[in-house]
């Protein structure tokens, strides 16, 4: 199994991507799992190829609102289902990088220190 801290940052029960992959096949595989997926990785950066499956994935239409108009194409939002592999990939690369990188102050989603109540206050002009 992975460490608790790298299995801490992958989400489990969640759906499989278009590899039909989910987080459990890879928390739960052999320890030699480290291995092949630091190698890949670093192929990719030494490389500078990103497989095109990771770039790929599923769109799931949800209804956001069940007592609404399931028939109306505003009540539903989609979310994309993507390669769990594609995901750890991102997560290390971020890891590895994330001093490099900033954002606008006025972008919230997946930012440190800004929860939700922040992100209404800011973006009201409270």
């Amino acid at each position: 199994m992975l460490s608790t801290k790298d299995s801490d940052s992958i989400k489990r029960g969640k759906a499989a991507g278009a590899d039909n992959l989910t987080a459990e096949h890879i928390l739960y595989s052999h320890p030699s799992i480290v291995i092949h997926l630091r190698r890949l990785f670093n192929l990719i950066l030494k490389y500078s190829y990103v497989p095109a499956k990771f770039g790929s994935g599923i769109i799931i239409p949800l209804v956001k609102d069940h007592n609404g108009d399931v028939c109306n194409v505003d009540n539903y939002r989609g979310i994309t289902l993507i390669s769990v592999i594609s995901r750890i990939f991102e997560s290390c690369l971020l890891s590895k990088c994330e001093c490099y990188l900033y954002s606008n102050e006025l972008q919230f989603v997946k930012k440190k220190q800004m929860g939700w109540a922040s992100n209404i206050y800011f973006s009201t002009g409270c």
